[in-house]
C-alpha cells in the first residue's frame, strides 16, 4: 500500500488511478505467493512431516482431506483479499485527496467484482498446486511448479495477443512462438482474463459474455485439478 501510494505521488497523471492500479497488481502478487506458501503448508509439508496419518486414520474418504484443505485455502485466500482491498480503499483515497479526477475510479461494485476475480485466480492456482501437492514427494515442488503455472497462465493471453497483433515484429516471431502457444493454450487456461481491472479504474466493464466465460473457465479448470488430485491422492501409497 505504501508503495500505490508512493507511485501515485510521483505520477503525473490522476493519482488515484494510479494507486489504485499498483495496488490491484500488488494484490495480485501478495495473493500469489500466499497461496502458494499455504498451499504447501497445508498439503506438501502435511506429508513430509507425516502429520498426514492422522487425518487419515479417520473413517472418511481420502478426497474429504483434499476438499476440506482447498475448501480452507480458498477461506483464507478470501480474507486475505478482503483485508487488503480495504486497505487499498483507504490508500486510494487518501493518494486522492485534493485532486478533481477527469474519470474517478469506481470502488463500488466494479472493485468488489475486480477483487472476486483476483479470488477466482487465486482459487484457480490453488487447485493446481493442490493437485501437484498430491503427487509430489518433495514439499517445495508445488511452490515452484505453482508458481511457473501461474506466471504462463497470466502472460499466455498478452502473449497471445501480442503474436496476433498483425505488426512487423509479431509477424517475425510467429512462426517460432505461435505453434507452441496454441498447443499451450489448450493445456492452461488464460488467467489473464480474470484481471479486469478496467472496470474499476476507467468504468470500462467487460461485456456479461466475457464475464461469464472468463468465470465458467476458471471453475471447469479447477474442477478438473481437483478431480486430478482426488484420483491420484486415493491411490497413493504412504510408507
Amino acid at each position: 500500500m505504501g508503495g500505490a501510494y508512493l507511485a501515485a505521488e510521483f505520477s503525473g497523471r490522476q493519482p488515484a488511478t494510479v494507486a489504485l492500479d499498483v495496488g490491484l497488481s500488488a494484490i495480485r502478487i501478495i495473493g500469489l505467493l500466499l497461496i502458494l506458501f499455504w498451499c504447501q503448508e497445508f498439503v506438501g509439508n502435511e506429508i513430509e512431516r507425516r502429520t498426514v496419518f492422522f487425518a487419515l486414520a479417520y473413517p472418511a474418504p481420502r478426497s474429504s482431506y483434499l476438499v476440506g484443505r482447498y475448501l480452507g485455502l480458498i477461506l483464507l485466500g478470501a480474507l486475505a483479499i478482503a483485508g487488503l482491498g480495504v486497505l487499498l480503499i483507504g490508500t486510494v483515497h487518501l493518494a486522492g485527496t485534493g485532486f478533481i479526477h477527469a474519470s474517478p475510479v469506481n470502488l463500488g461494485v466494479a472493485y468488489s467484482l475486480t477483487l472476486a476475480y483476483i479470488l477466482l485466480d487465486m482459487a484457480v492456482v490453488a487447485a493446481f498446486g493442490i493437485m501437484v501437492s498430491a503427487i509430489s514427494t518433495t514439499p517445495f515442488l508445488p511452490l515452484a511448479l505453482g508458481l511457473a503455472f501461474a506466471v504462463a497462465a497470466r502472460s499466455l493471453g498478452p502473449a497471445l495477443d501480442f503474436l496476433l497483433s498483425g505488426s512487423s515484429t509479431a509477424k517475425e516471431l510467429q512462426g517460432a512462438f505461435l505453434p507452441a502457444l496454441d498447443t499451450i493454450r489448450w493445456l492452461l487456461p488464460d488467467l489473464s482474463r480474470l484481471d479486469i481491472r478496467p472496470a474499476t479504474l476507467y468504468g470500462q466493464w467487460p461485456s456479461d459474455a466475457y464475464l461469464s466465460g472468463s468465470a465458467i473457465m476458471a471453475l471447469a479448470y479447477i474442477g478438473i485439478m481437483l478431480s486430478l488430485a482426488i484420483w491420484a491422492f486415493s491411490r497413493r501409497q504412504f510408507n
